[in-house]
């Protein structure tokens, strides 16, 4: 799982001798990763939390269901000490249209509130044996993953799209990862947009070329979901040099709430 580093701008407004070595009991492989396997791990904790985890029924109470199970070559080495670069080519099919179509969440207009969380084997495992990479999908609840029974399919089937929107308290923070109900349209902002601002492997082109890309794109989408003329009411969020070197490479475009009620709700 990813530290997640951003910037953040609102249009408008100005992280002696020798001896016998004592044995090392090799850890055992635990049961391959496989698609479809549901988890039950937080959003904080350890970062080999979701890597020990063991699958529990779909059935009962979890927090996170596998869509992508790749393997690693032996050359790749212990996962933790690999550069951002392998990780992130290691789960270049972990993308947000392969989550959504994974979920049956087809024709989506905004950014939802599920994300993807990257799991990799620890050096136990690794050196065990295990060479699987997954990708799984948690569904962010405030600043926690959100528990649910059943399958994320069945969940997405069975709810209102809207209830997905990814909403923040209020005026967007400069590390917004948090999704909240979109249920106060006068302090609810929400998140219209995220695109990518560069491919994987790709340097980071600085922070003010970073800071103009995400501005152009969040100002065009924001306007589109905007009434009001006295100034830009939208909020960009993009990634500083550090969180594009942990892979987070997107522009994040918020609208007030209130507004994007106005300019999608058909009139009577």
């Amino acid at each position: 799982m990813r530290t997640v580093t951003y910037a953040v701008l609102v249009a408008g407004l100005t992280l002696g001798s020798l001896g016998a070595a004592p044995l090392v009991q090799a850890a055992q492989p635990q049961a391959p990763a496989v698609q479809d396997a549901c988890y039950d791990y937080r959003a904080s904790g350890t970062k080999a939390q979701a890597a020990n985890a063991a699958p529990v029924p779909c059935e009962g109470k979890h927090t996170a269901q596998t869509f992508y199970v790749g393997s690693l070559p032996d050359g790749f080495g212990v996962p933790d000490k690999a550069n951002a670069k392998a990780r992130l080519r290691a789960t270049r099919a972990c993308t947000t249209e392969a989550m959504n179509s994974y979920l049956g969440l087809t024709n989506t207009a905004i950014p939802s509130s599920f994300q993807i969380v990257t799991v990799f084997p620890t050096a136990p495992q690794w050196n065990a044996g295990e060479r699987w990479v997954r990708c799984d999908v948690v569904l962010r609840g405030g600043r926690n993953y959100t528990s649910f029974s059943g399958t994320a399919q069945q969940l997405v089937a069975s709810t209102p799209r809207e209830q997905f929107n990814f909403c923040t308290p209020s005026v967007p923070g400069s590390r917004t990862k948090s999704a909240f109900p979109c249920t106060k349209p006068k302090k609810n902002w929400i998140m219209v947009a995220e695109r990518d601002l560069g491919k994987v492997g790709s340097n980071f082109p600085g922070t003010r070329s970073v800071e103009r890309k995400a501005k152009r794109i969040c100002q065009k989408v924001g306007n589109t979901y905007t009434v009001r003329k006295s100034f830009y009411p939208w909020w960009a969020i993009w990634p500083t040099r550090v969180g594009w070197q942990d892979g987070d490479r997107t522009a994040q475009c918020f609208v007030p709430y209130e507004e994007y009620v106005k300019t999608t709700t058909p009139s009577a």
